[in-house]
């Protein structure tokens, strides 16, 4: 029956618009606009969209949630006439000569699946406004920076960093130009510099990486940058990241600062405090005599790094640990490091420091939670 209305547009539209319709020909009409509301639900099903509230193969969720995005084009005014429609396809009827049943059903395809559109984002910020105000903000971030941009695929969007502000940014001082001074503009997206045909970086991966590099008083967009750093500098993955991972990330590192700002306000100064710091150093003291332990016998030992090296990976260890107990802003590896080593570049650090040091960086962590495990 669909495919008739669609052939008998050309007589179905003018009178759903001029009000002179039988009952039979609305309820025909309605049908088609959700049969092609459905269809583009279904496929943003098929790329990859939770559109579903239950994620459950229920039968007729998606057929209830076509009718409800469409029901707005349903509207009438006093007089009982379609407002939205009339506002639509009059200019088009108006034509001379006017529209086909092929050219009315493009134009019908148009309507629905810009309203289905709006209404699914409507849809989706009622079920989620926090997520929906971080996409927003996410994308507000992207757009006013000249160093970021953004593509979609399969129905997914990505971040990425535009590659030649990138390199300006790395290379600003011997071409003599400030990468940021680029205008944005829509470049094609090369496919070896995002390196596509590897996988995308796993989350938990990312969100360890980002997590050494995170400050809470970040911009949304130093955020986004920091984690476009971390897969700009590992080969293994794809160096763009989609927009819902970077959603989620600081979603969750922003209920973490909450949920450790509560517990340190419900930890007032009791009678245990003196004794569970006690416990706390102690642990610390642990920790750094393994570290110590394993700079000296794996690494200074079998002249993979020189004693005084050493010793500057000891002290700064030190102070990453000092920082994670007392809950201070934890600084990246390379920032710590360089309080030791002042000369010391971004690129000489990923070059000949970042191996052995985060490895390190990331033992001397597992160990300290060991501890506290037992101890709290």
């Amino acid at each position: 029956m669909g495919n008739m209305d669609s052939k008998n547009l050309h007589r179905l539209i003018p009178r759903i618009c001029s009000g002179d319709y039988t009952q039979q020909e609305l309820i025909s009409f309605v049908n088609l606009v959700q049969k092609i509301s459905l269809s583009y639900l279904k496929y943003q099903e098929i790329i990859g969209k939770h559109i579903r509230w239950e994620r459950r193969e229920r039968s007729n969720e998606l057929e209830d949630m076509a009718i409800d995005c469409v029901a707005g084009l349903f509207m009438r005014n006093e007089h009982g006439d379609f407002i939205q429609l009339k506002r639509y396809f009059e200019p088009h009827l108006e034509q001379t000569p006017p529209p086909d049943s092929v050219e009315l059903l493009i134009l019908l395809r148009r309507l629905v699946i810009k309203k289905t559109k709006q209404e699914l984002s409507r849809i989706f910020k009622e079920r989620d406004p926090e997520g929906a105000k971080i996409i927003r903000n996410i994308r507000v971030a992207v757009k006013n920076a000249k160093d970021l941009g953004t593509f979609r695929e399969m129905g997914k969007e990505y971040v990425f960093f535009r590659k030649e502000v990138f390199a300006g940014v790395e290379a600003a001082g011997e071409n003599g130009y400030d990468g940021y001074a680029y205008e944005k503009k829509e470049e094609e997206i090369d496919p070896v510099y995002l390196r596509k045909d590897k996988p995308t970086i796993p989350e938990k991966v990312l969100r360890m990486a980002y997590l050494d590099d995170y400050n809470p008083k970040d911009h949304v967009s130093t955020s986004i940058r920091k984690m476009l750093r971390v897969v700009a500098e590992d080969e293994r993955y794809q160096n763009c990241l989609p927009t819902d991972i970077i959603a989620r990330l600081i979603r969750h590192t922003n209920l973490e600062v909450v949920r450790s700002r509560l517990l340190a306000q419900i930890e007032e100064k009791s009678s245990f405090d003196y004794v569970k710091m006690q416990e706390i150093n102690q642990a610390k003291q642990n920790v750094l005599r393994k570290v110590r332990a394993k700079i000296e016998k794996q690494y200074v030992a079998s002249g993979k790094i020189s004693p005084q090296k050493g010793d500057i990976y000891y002290r700064t260890l030190a102070d990453v640990l000092e920082d994670i107990t007392h809950s201070k802003k934890i600084e990246s590896y390379y920032r710590h490091l360089r309080k030791y080593m002042p000369e010391l570049t971004q690129k000489q650090y990923r070059r000949e420091e970042r191996t052995i040091f985060e490895y390190l960086g990331k033992l001397t962590k597992k160990w300290y939670r060991e501890y506290l495990k037992d101890l709290l």
